[in-house]
Parts: C-alpha cells; sequence; structure tokens
C-alpha cells in the first residue's frame, strides 16, 4: 500500500513539475521552471523533514510526500542536462548556474525547516 501512494504522490508530482516547467519555460528562458521548482522542492522538503521530526507530519505520510510527491517533482537529472547545454555558451555561464541555484537550494531548505521548527 505504501509503495502505491508513492506512486501516485509521484505521479502528482511529475504532472506538476510538467506543468509549471512548461509553463515557465514559455514565458521565460528555458531552464527557469526546473529551478523555481527545484528551489520550491527545496525549501518544502525541508519544511516536511522538520515537521515529521516533530511529530507534526506522520512519518508514512512524510515519506511518502517527501519521496513520492517532492521527488518527482524536483528534478536534479533534468537540471544537469539544461546545465551541460548551457556549457555550449561557455564555462562562465555553467558557474552561473551552478553556484546561485545551489547556494539558494540550500538556504530554502534551511529555511524550510526552521519554518517547520527544525534547525
Amino acid at each position: 500500500m505504501v509503495i502505491l501512494a508513492i506512486a501516485l504522490a509521484g505521479g502528482f508530482g511529475a504532472c506538476l513539475r510538467w506543468l509549471l516547467t512548461a509553463w515557465l519555460d514559455d514565458r521565460r528562458r528555458r531552464g527557469t521552471g526546473t529551478g523555481v521548482v527545484n528551489l520550491a522542492g527545496a525549501f518544502a522538503l525541508g519544511l516536511l523533514v522538520a515537521l515529521t521530526d516533530a511529530g507534526r507530519v506522520d512519518p508514512l505520510w512524510g515519506t511518502v510526500l517527501g519521496t513520492g510527491f517532492l521527488g518527482a517533482l524536483t528534478t536534479f537529472s533534468t537540471w544537469m542536462i539544461e546545465t551541460l547545454e548551457e556549457s555550449r555558451q561557455g564555462a562562465g555561464s555553467v558557474w552561473l548556474r551552478i553556484l546561485p541555484l545551489t547556494l539558494a537550494g540550500i538556504a530554502l531548505a534551511w529555511t524550510g525547516m526552521v519554518a517547520g521548527g527544525g534547525v
């Protein structure tokens, strides 16, 4: 039953990711959507972990939402491919993509944990 719940949550997360990235990439530069969903997911997972650790979210729901929904919403592999594609413009542009998104992701995960009463 847990596997089915993770699969369903993952399906919702994947569909939401596709909708958001398609919508944002149509309005902004390609790759914007991936960055946004990854940063939002970092915050949401930090919040979920803190709430689960504090006993405010059932560990089973933490697993289903964290692994299923947020795991499918965020996408490390797409970010890597987009980064490699952008690297064709020069090494400097790669670091302008990697460094800010990585630091922002860590900051947002931490912020989410603080908001959830952790850290």
